[in-house]
């Protein structure tokens, strides 16, 4: 993305569609006032100190600092100002911007940030030295120094520092996501007061056989007990069915005391926890798994494998499947609202349902315009054009009659569907609503159509679980007879295929 962005900045694209950038680039800085003036106080998509950047127009640079507040300032791309500068390796103007512009202390965050992952140590060093960063933040700046082991080194090695690599949160960071610097945190001798092991549920998608077992060995010799039931009702042997990268790292588990025949708190035996998991998964742990253990319903893993494949909905099938992964009783399940359910079901490994956006689609360009004049404070709403840009054929709708959805479209009331279909039977119109397909998002697909007489018909497609099935129907109201389920077929995603 960085590099696109700065052959943008170097194309003949920016002068066409900037018609102030020629004036930066010339580092003409009266002529820029004349030009720039009628855009001054209008939303950039293109803010003239990123040409300044780009060319190195020092002139027009430091007029700009001296005039508006950059002191928050951040492009479409979330890129900050030190950011944009150090892009554009425009050091002294980046040391000119440090002394003149009072950044706060999440952009000095995000410029060192871009540091660590971009430049060496010494590079790093440099800035630190001349402009730190305030106490409160201090922590945060060794957790970001983690992704670039010499930063990280340098900095826990400064009196200031030292104490932050023994703070629960640091500890956390390298044992689950960087267990290269599992050295530095030798001399920890008991992890149980701080974590449950299900947190280090990270370990396991590890695809370095030899660093799991050492991060294992780790854990185990500070007392974390991998047969505890967690908050979620599973052990870790359980999560390890669940999540393992390599099922040889399920036969280390066992080899370290992990009890294959012990159910989670629901009654759930371990085989079930292997819904999710590839066939050949599977089959590699027979010796230590039965397969052909019942839960409470009296159903073994082949038979929740069944229930996944049925194309016919039926609501008990579907909840079978979701209270097994979500080890949770019915009633409980239901009183979780869309963020708990959307989050619990990561926690679990399932990414459900998420759409990269939502369009209305209108009958003709004019009645598109007509929706803008009257809903626009109503339902926020976009112009299309950025997305057809970004997507180019694979965006099928035509940008004069169809709107972008700003929020997602699970964000729409009761009180928003009345207000479209106030509009669609007050204009005898029909709108339709549709979000992008799997080959986007790689989950399905959901289409709502308010019809001329104001009735609402929402349709949808899945191509993965019963999980999002019950995610669309629950939290997006559509009816399961207007799910059209059509499940994973390959051997790879199939329990015994």
């Amino acid at each position: 993305m960085i590099e696109q962005y700065k052959q943008f900045f170097m194309s003949d694209e920016l002068t066409d569609i900037t018609p102030y950038a020629q004036a930066i680039i010339d580092d003409d800085v009266e002529a820029f006032v004349q030009v720039f003036e009628p855009y001054a106080d209008k939303e950039l998509m293109i803010d003239p100190i990123e040409i300044a950047a780009a060319y190195g127009s020092e002139a027009v640079f430091d007029y700009l600092v001296k005039t508006y507040d950059y002191s928050d300032y951040h492009n479409p791309f979330r890129l900050t100002l030190p950011v944009v500068l150090i892009v554009f390796e425009r050091e002294s103007m980046l040391v000119d911007a440090l002394d003149a512009i009072p950044f706060g202390a999440q952009q000095m965050l995000a410029m060192y940030e871009h540091m660590v992952d971009h430049k060496d140590v010494d590079y790093f060093k440099q800035f630190h030295k001349a402009y730190g960063i305030d106490k409160k933040h201090r922590r945060d700046l060794v957790k970001i120094s983690l992704n670039n082991e010499d930063v990280f080194s340098y900095l826990i090695h400064l009196a200031p520092y030292k104490k932050h690599l023994k703070h629960e949160s640091i500890v956390y960071e390298i044992i689950a996501y960087h267990q290269n610097m599992l050295s530095y945190i030798e001399d920890i001798e008991d992890l149980s007061e701080h974590f449950e092991i299900d947190a280090f549920v990270p370990v396991l998608k590890l695809t370095d056989k030899a660093l799991f077992e050492r991060t294992i060995d780790f854990m185990l010799a500070r007392k974390l007990d991998m047969n505890t039931i967690n908050e979620f009702g599973l052990t870790f042997f359980h999560e390890a069915l669940r999540h393992a990268a390599n099922p040889d790292y399920v036969f280390y588990l066992y080899e370290k005391g992990g009890d294959p025949h012990r159910r989670t708190d629901r009654g759930y035996p371990s085989a079930h926890q292997m819904l999710f998991q590839a066939a050949g998964f599977c089959l590699e742990l027979s010796s230590i798994v039965d397969f052909d253990e019942e839960d409470y319903f009296g159903l073994t893993l082949a038979d929740y494998d069944t229930h996944q494949r049925k194309t016919k909905l039926q609501l008990l099938d579907v909840l079978l499947v979701v209270k097994l992964v979500l080890n949770m009783d019915e009633s409980a399940i239901y009183e979780l609202d869309n963020a708990e359910f959307y989050d619990l079901a990561g926690i679990h490994g399932i990414d459900l349902f998420l759409n990269a956006y939502s369009v209305i689609a209108f009958e003709n360009a004019s009645l598109r315009e007509r929706f803008q004049f009257e809903m626009g404070s109503d339902i926020e709403v976009d112009d299309v054009t950025p997305l057809k840009d970004t997507l180019g054929e694979a965006f099928p709708f035509d940008i004069d009659s169809s709107l972008e959805l700003i929020n997602d479209l699970i964000a729409l009331e009761d009180d928003d569907f009345e207000a479209l279909a106030r509009f669609a039977r007050e204009n005898r119109t029909r709108l339709v609503i549709t979000t992008d397909g799997a080959d986007v998002n790689k989950i399905g697909h959901v289409e709502i159509v308010i019809d001329k007489d104001g009735s609402i018909t929402k349709n949808a497609t899945v191509h993965t679980n019963y999980l999002d099935v019950y995610y669309l129907h629950q939290y997006y109201d559509i009816p399961l007879e207007n799910i059209t389920y059509i499940p994973p077929v390959s051997k790879g995603q199939r329990f015994l295929s």
